[in-house]
């Protein structure tokens, strides 16, 4: 199909093989990356009101933008050279755990479809084989299962992590693998789940799953896991930077949690937590992208609102500046009323149907009682749908009490804490 529209997803391919995959040399990447950021610095001037007043062509001098200064002046960051009602649109909960969607151009959406192709080939993913892809459900990721057998994906709702619920989810896995192999991909606190369950009941209990790689995103892909899945599914494991808004930032590659940046797709900038000015090789600071396809919504010195630090390691015979010390989205693990370990990506892609809440904060105070700190602005909230939708998710039993507030606090880190766990034990 690529091929009969111009072999544009190819052409992408072709460039993330040739500087992710080593052959260009490293002045090649930097000549390359230099001119697609002067294309789009230059569109972006002319076209997006926002940058109307910028005249400098240097990257360093235009402005970073977080998803709140996004969210809040959406119509100002959209291209006119592009109708949005022929965007392709994208939904993501944020750091701060708060609704945020931005809108996609073809060709950029083209070079995402380039980057699951790459990125997924690293564990030998061809067009072609299953992918088991947990998720918690939610109406903004469901597929039908038409959509799931065109794609060649089983989705698996990530929502009940039980011991019960993942030998159930195993059974699943067992079917869909039977013939040719699948790969796994989910959220790393999902996958570690799967690690408790084999540790309490044997690795044994995989067997009959044929799975030949497994990727674990959106948070620390802690070694212990990776250790015993690798065992129990007897394949490799990798740990992915992504987002819903822009795509495959990097992947680990010769050192697990250190990922190896996309620069044909993005420049990479970390940045000091309480300046704009770049940090020190080694210096924790936050995580600042430039997506170079997306010409529709521009997204120029992008706070992602994750951290990291440099660190060089040597990778496909060089030297490459990788990113490190990462620590991503904060998130504890929270437990339903019955003591049963729930996905904390629940709570979030809860929140995607309340757009009108600035922040939130979901609290375990203890076995059955739980408590929503929200930052509502002026969104009227309807307290008692809220509290139903949790209960879903926790247990009827539940006792949940919903809070307001003008902020949520920051870590040290400069990142919020949308769910916490305050039980003693």
């Amino acid at each position: 199909m690529d091929a009969a529209k111009g072999g544009k997803v190819r052409k992408a391919l072709d460039l993330l093989e040739q500087i992710e995959g080593g052959k260009m040399s490293e002045a090649e990447v930097n000549n390359y990356q230099q001119s697609q950021v002067r294309k789009l610095l230059e569109h972006t001037k002319n076209t997006v009101s926002y940058y109307s007043n910028i005249t400098s062509t240097g990257l360093e001098d235009w402005p970073v933008v977080t998803k709140a200064t996004i969210k809040n002046s959406q119509d100002k960051f959209f291209s006119s050279k592009y109708n949005r009602a022929e965007l392709i649109e994208m939904s993501t909960s944020g750091s701060t755990g708060t609704p945020f969607r931005c809108y996609q151009n073809a060709d950029k959406k083209r070079h995402v479809n380039a980057e699951v192709l790459f990125y997924n080939g690293q564990i030998d993913y061809k067009i072609g084989r299953k992918i088991i892809y947990f998720r918690s459900i939610v109406g903004e990721v469901q597929k039908n299962a038409l959509q799931q057998f065109s794609q060649n994906i089983c989705l698996l709702d990530c929502t009940d992590l039980s011991d019960e619920g993942i030998a159930k989810k195993l059974e699943i896995i067992r079917k869909q693998s039977r013939h040719g192999g699948a790969m796994m991909m989910g959220y790393c606190s999902t996958l570690d789940a799967f690690r408790r369950y084999f540790q309490k009941y044997g690795t044994d209990k995989a067997k009959g799953c044929n799975i030949y790689g497994i990727v674990g995103g959106s948070e620390i892909f802690h070694d212990i896991t990776r250790d015993v899945l690798e065992e129990a599914f007897h394949c490799k494991c990798v740990s992915r930077y992504s987002n819903e808004e822009n795509g495959f930032i990097g992947q680990d590659a010769e050192e697990r949690n250190v990922f190896i940046p996309n620069r044909a797709n993005y420049i990479v900038e970390i940045l000091k937590l309480g300046s704009n000015e770049p940090v020190a090789d080694g210096e924790v600071g936050r995580v600042v992208i430039t997506d170079l396809y997306n010409y529709a919504m521009p997204m120029v010195r992008y706070d992602t609102g994750d951290v990291g630090a440099w660190k060089e390691v040597m990778h496909k015979g060089k030297m490459r500046k990788a990113i490190g010390s990462f620590s991503g989205r904060v998130v504890d693990m929270i437990f339903d009323c019955n003591g049963n370990q729930i996905s904390p990506h629940s709570i979030t892609n809860l929140m995607w149907s309340y757009q009108g809440v600035q922040q939130y904060q979901f609290i375990q105070k203890g076995t059955t009682s739980y408590t929503m700190r929200i930052n509502a602005g002026d969104f009227v909230l309807d307290e008692n749908a809220i509290i139903k939708d949790l209960k879903r998710i926790v247990g009827d039993e539940a006792t949940v009490i919903v809070e307001y507030t003008d902020e949520i606090p920051v870590l040290a880190s400069g990142k919020r804490r949308y769910i916490k766990n305050e039980m003693n034990s």
